[in-house]
Protein backbone atom coordinates (compact mmCIF):
# COMPACT_ATOMS: atom_id res chain seq x y z
CA UNK A 1 0.00 0.00 0.00
CA UNK A 2 1.25 3.22 -1.00
CA UNK A 3 0.67 6.54 0.83
CA UNK A 4 -0.56 8.89 -1.88
CA UNK A 5 1.21 12.45 -1.73
CA UNK A 6 -1.79 14.22 -3.53
CA UNK A 7 -4.13 13.25 -0.08
CA UNK A 8 -2.58 16.64 1.20
CA UNK A 9 -3.22 19.81 -1.95
CA UNK A 10 -0.91 22.85 -2.01
CA UNK A 11 -3.35 24.63 -0.36
CA UNK A 12 -3.22 22.74 3.00
CA UNK A 13 1.07 22.22 2.68
CA UNK A 14 0.78 26.28 2.53
CA UNK A 15 -1.35 26.41 5.53
CA UNK A 16 0.86 23.71 7.49
CA UNK A 17 3.57 25.73 6.22
CA UNK A 18 2.20 29.12 8.27
CA UNK A 19 1.07 27.51 10.79
CA UNK A 20 4.61 25.89 11.68
CA UNK A 21 5.73 28.88 11.54
CA UNK A 22 3.43 30.74 13.50
CA UNK A 23 4.34 27.83 16.27
CA UNK A 24 8.03 29.41 16.08
CA UNK A 25 6.73 32.52 16.82
CA UNK A 26 4.68 31.41 19.88
CA UNK A 27 7.53 29.77 21.36
CA UNK A 28 9.50 32.58 21.41
CA UNK A 29 7.27 34.92 22.49
CA UNK A 30 6.60 32.26 25.41
CA UNK A 31 9.91 32.09 26.08
CA UNK A 32 10.15 36.24 26.49
CA UNK A 33 6.95 36.43 28.52
CA UNK A 34 8.15 33.64 30.97
CA UNK A 35 11.55 34.92 31.49
CA UNK A 36 10.35 38.50 32.24
CA UNK A 37 7.91 37.06 34.47
CA UNK A 38 10.40 35.27 36.39
CA UNK A 39 12.69 38.06 36.61
CA UNK A 40 9.75 40.70 37.54
CA UNK A 41 7.91 38.56 39.72
CA UNK A 42 10.21 37.16 41.30
CA UNK A 43 14.13 37.95 40.58
CA UNK A 44 13.53 41.28 41.15
CA UNK A 45 11.75 41.33 44.60
CA UNK A 46 13.92 38.22 45.76
CA UNK A 47 17.19 40.07 45.37
CA UNK A 48 15.68 43.49 47.06
CA UNK A 49 14.61 42.05 49.56
CA UNK A 50 18.33 40.34 50.42
CA UNK A 51 19.88 43.54 49.89
CA UNK A 52 21.37 42.04 46.42
CA UNK A 53 20.08 44.78 44.52
CA UNK A 54 19.23 48.19 45.83
CA UNK A 55 15.74 49.01 46.00
CA UNK A 56 15.47 51.27 43.36
CA UNK A 57 15.57 48.23 40.72
CA UNK A 58 11.78 47.43 41.85
CA UNK A 59 11.13 50.52 39.47
CA UNK A 60 11.92 48.71 36.65
CA UNK A 61 9.25 46.15 37.13
CA UNK A 62 6.29 47.66 35.68
CA UNK A 63 7.72 48.02 32.33
CA UNK A 64 9.24 44.55 32.37
CA UNK A 65 5.44 43.16 33.39
CA UNK A 66 4.54 45.46 30.14
CA UNK A 67 7.08 43.22 27.97
CA UNK A 68 5.54 40.36 29.05
CA UNK A 69 2.15 41.08 28.56
CA UNK A 70 3.22 42.22 25.28
CA UNK A 71 5.15 38.91 24.25
CA UNK A 72 1.97 36.99 25.35
CA UNK A 73 -0.43 38.55 23.34
CA UNK A 74 1.59 38.31 20.77
CA UNK A 75 2.02 34.22 21.42
CA UNK A 76 -1.71 34.10 21.24
CA UNK A 77 -1.50 36.32 18.39
CA UNK A 78 0.62 33.92 16.32
CA UNK A 79 -1.54 30.93 17.76
CA UNK A 80 -5.15 31.85 16.69
CA UNK A 81 -4.40 33.27 13.66
CA UNK A 82 -3.65 30.39 11.52
CA UNK A 83 -6.75 28.37 12.61
CA UNK A 84 -8.96 31.35 11.63
CA UNK A 85 -7.86 30.93 8.01
CA UNK A 86 -8.54 27.23 8.36
CA UNK A 87 -12.45 27.86 9.60
CA UNK A 88 -13.43 30.32 7.21
CA UNK A 89 -11.70 28.50 4.03
CA UNK A 90 -12.21 24.46 4.59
Amino acid sequence: MEIDPNYINSAIWADIKIFTQNIKFFVLFIIIFAANMLVGHNAIPSLVKSHHLPASVSKLRPPIYVVALISFVAAIYFVITPFCGWFGSH
